[in-house]
């Protein structure tokens, strides 16, 4: 019997770095599978994070939801909640809006996905020097064995070992700015 891959929702979350969040969207357009939905998960960004999204939406074939509330100190747990309660999805895959998510990201977790488990991932750390360049030319073409990366195994993508590892941890790829 086949497996069929669930309904996904993406909830990316966000706080006052639309440079960041630019890079993460970027990379979520070059998922070999997109999720059924965006949801960014905002805890209270300015109006520049506000018009990002906007740009973006048209640049997506699913729908992009911006899930918004006032900044009143650290509340990204809050704003979390509030747009996995939004998702339509079966399946929740939770980021960070400072990553740049490998093109097969969301594949890999639809994939994997199971009722009843959670998956973690695993990512490259990006040094500070290295991420810089990389807001600034909007390159994420990345390549780990050059210098500026750390945890760089964490960005191997074999599926050979992926699926021996299965049985033991899940693991996903995506990239972390500084």
């Amino acid at each position: 019997m086949a497996h069929t891959l669930p309904i996904t929702s993406l909830v990316i979350a966000t706080y006052n770095w639309p440079q960041a969040l630019e890079i993460c969207l970027e990379s979520v357009l070059r998922q070999n599978k997109m999720p059924d939905e965006i949801l960014i998960a905002d805890d209270g960004s300015g109006k520049a994070t506000k018009e990002l999204i906007e740009r973006f939406r048209s640049r997506f074939a699913v729908p992009v939801h911006h899930i918004w509330h006032p900044d009143e100190g650290f509340k990204l747990a809050h704003i979390r909640n509030k747009a996995n309660v939004a998702a339509m999805g079966e399946y929740i895959i939770q980021v960070d809006g400072d990553l740049i998510l490998h093109p097969c990201f969301v594949k890999d977790h639809m994939t994997a996905a199971k009722p009843g488990y959670f998956i973690g991932g695993s990512r490259v750390i990006i040094e500070q020097e290295r991420s810089g360049k990389i807001l600034h030319d909007k390159n994420i073409e990345l390549n780990i064995f050059q210098k500026g990366f750390s945890n760089r195994f964490n960005g191997i993508k074999v599926a050979a070992l992926g699926k021996m590892a299965s049985t033991i941890v899940k693991t996903t790829n995506a990239y972390n700015i500084r």
